[in-house]
């Protein structure tokens, strides 16, 4: 039996992302106890926090700390990437807090073409590229009421213009 759209997307994205770690990156919970002006339970949680496979970070504590991507470097960002378009695919975000974060800081990568000072060429490999615009495409034609359609067009139109003139 062939797999679901979905769970060829989700397939796809696993294989993209498959060897990225954490590495030095800032982790979620240092982020979050970043965004709280230090908090001692998250500090203690980053001491054991995942930094290998991002497939091991549980949905939920990243669903409870959607705030704090504002606060992770390049590395956090690109080994929380693929949990986080994961979990969105599944549908995981009912309150959509993730979702509208995470949208949030793609559209200013997008638009700017960098996240922070790291360029998304030098952040996002072609193969993890190629993810995340078909999780956008996946978004445009099968995501629920609510999303703004033409909000992911457009960060769709500027990471290809970005990705385009990085090729240049």
């Amino acid at each position: 039996m062939a797999p679901t759209l979905k769970q060829w997307l989700i397939d796809y994205i696993a294989y993209a992302f498959r060897y990225v770690s954490l590495g030095d990156g800032i982790n979620i919970y240092t982020a979050a106890s970043a965004d709280w002006y230090g908090n001692p339970e998250e500090d203690a949680l980053s001491e054991r926090a995942e930094r290998i496979d991002w497939r091991r970070v549980p949905s939920v504590h990243l669903h409870t700390r959607h705030h704090a991507l504002s606060y992770l470097d390049p590395l956090g960002f690109r080994f929380y990437t693929p949990t986080i378009i994961t979990t969105m695919i599944r549908g995981e975000d009912e309150r959509g807090n993730l979702s509208e974060s995470f949208m949030f800081h793609l559209e200013r990568m997008a638009d700017s073409g960098k996240y922070r000072d790291t360029h998304v060429c030098d952040l996002f490999n072609r193969s993890q590229r190629s993810a995340i615009r078909r999780y956008l495409k996946y978004q445009i034609h099968n995501c629920r009421r609510g999303i703004d359609y033409d909000e992911l067009r457009s960060t769709l139109n500027a990471f290809d213009k970005c990705v385009a003139a990085a090729r240049a």
